[in-house]
């Protein structure tokens, strides 16, 4: 069950993060937020401690700049094998924090960064 409530209001509801393992509290008053301030899915669970989630969203930041950067200055990027390395590292990290992981990137990656790391020696 993803909400609990007694009579008109939520209850803590402890956890453990999918992440880290440390044990966790989705609180009474973070569920109110979520669910009527933010409209989320009301089966949606909390998966991640406040740490992991914010190493996540971290990732997910490092990952939108870095592509951001491939899209501005791509050949530059492809001769870069540390901007490269950072990527795989990058692409390498999200699954653990619940995020898919993106084959297809993370293949095209990896063959570049072996090109660049040629080159460079």
């Amino acid at each position: 069950m993803a909400c609990e409530l007694a009579g008109d209001h939520y209850l803590d509801r402890p956890s453990t993060c999918r992440n880290c393992g440390d044990g966790f509290v989705f609180t009474a008053q973070q569920q109110r937020e979520a669910y009527e301030v933010r409209k989320a899915y009301i089966w949606q669970q909390r998966v991640l401690c406040a740490p992991c989630w914010q190493q996540r969203v971290h990732l997910v930041g490092e990952l939108k700049r870095i592509r951001s950067r491939w899209a501005r200055e791509r050949a530059s990027v492809k001769r870069d094998p540390q901007a490269l390395r950072q990527w795989r590292d990058v692409l390498a990290q999200l699954p653990r924090y619940g995020l898919r992981e993106d084959r297809a990137q993370r293949a095209m990656v990896d063959r570049l960064w072996a090109t660049a790391a040629r080159i460079e020696v």
